[in-house]
């Protein structure tokens, strides 16, 4: 992760799964305690608070799976708030385009046609389907990096006091890696997911 000592693991790419196969409240429930139990042999970075990101993945998924488009919006739009108001973050990047134009770009596919169509398309087993559970895997993705980056900021700024001026020097770089970062993530989670999903409900027959 840039900016960061740490790595991207197997479970980042396994959230929309989880969200498809366990739901809104025992997916939600499974990120907790997984990432609390890892910290027996991986020690948390962000004061034990390092379940968040992930969190806001599933949790948003599974309110869109679970009909509540309405709920899922509000908690990526208070997210994506936060980030740009605080006095850490990089409200422009270069020129007129600003740091978050990608989680502009994800908050645009939350609030479109497309994620009320996502609970009936992720079992469809054509083109549809793939493109649910890929909407599904970016807007998850994109929460996911802005709750990221609240924690960092807190960690390093609020609690050890690095001047924001680092931060806007970290930002400034991490602005031309973080969509290839992101998208990456999102094809790997549609892909694996498409398979987990399918199966599962071949399972489930």
């Amino acid at each position: 992760m840039v900016g960061t000592s740490s790595h991207f693991t197997t479970g980042d790419f396994l959230l929309t799964s989880i969200a498809l196969v366990a739901g809104l409240w025992s997916g939600s429930l499974a990120i907790v305690v997984g990432t609390v139990a890892a910290y027996a042999v991986s020690p948390p970075v962000f004061f034990g608070l390092d379940f968040l990101p992930a969190l806001a993945n599933v949790a948003i998924a599974g309110l869109l799976l679970s009909r509540r488009r309405k709920a899922a919006a509000s908690v990526y739009l208070i997210v994506l708030l936060a980030f740009v108001v605080s006095p850490y973050s990089l409200l422009f990047g270069y020129g007129y385009v600003p740091y978050v134009w990608l989680h502009l770009a994800g908050l645009a596919v939350l609030v479109s046609p497309i994620s009320a169509k996502i609970p009936i398309w992720v079992h469809e087993r054509n083109y549809r389907g793939i493109v649910g559970i890929a909407s599904l895997a970016f807007i998850g993705t994109m929460a996911q990096h802005l709750v990221g980056g609240l924690l960092y900021e807190f960690s390093l700024g609020f609690a050890l006091g690095v001047n924001p001026q680092r931060f806007v020097d970290t930002w400034l770089v991490i602005f031309w890696l973080y969509p290839e970062e992101r998208m990456i993530l999102t094809v790997i989670s549609t892909i694996i997911a498409v398979g987990v999903f399918r199966s599962f409900e071949r399972l489930g027959r």
